[in-house]
C-alpha cells in the first residue's frame, strides 16, 4: 500500500517550492523598509505573491493526497 498519491506528493513538492522563493521574494521586497537608500521596482511586490500561490499548491496537494487515501481504504 502506497503512502499517499504521486500526484498530491508532486504537488506537494511543487507549492514547497514555490512558497520558499515566494518568501525570499517577499524578504527582498521588504528590504527597503530597513534601507531606505535602497529602490526596488513593484516586481519584487509581484513575485512575493508567490508565496500565497505555493500554499494554495499545498493545500490542494494535501487534499489529493488525502482523497487517495480515503479511496485506498475503501
Amino acid at each position: 500500500m502506497r503512502s499517499g498519491s504521486p500526484h498530491g506528493d508532486r504537488l506537494l513538492r511543487t507549492g514547497f517550492v514555490i512558497t520558499i522563493i515566494g518568501l525570499g521574494c517577499a524578504l527582498v521586497a521588504l528590504t527597503p523598509l530597513f534601507l531606505p537608500e535602497v529602490r526596488l521596482s513593484g516586481v519584487w511586490w509581484f513575485l512575493s505573491m508567490l508565496t500565497g500561490v505555493g500554499l494554495a499548491i499545498v493545500i490542494i496537494g494535501l487534499l489529493r493526497s488525502s482523497r487517495a487515501r480515503r479511496e485506498v481504504r475503501r
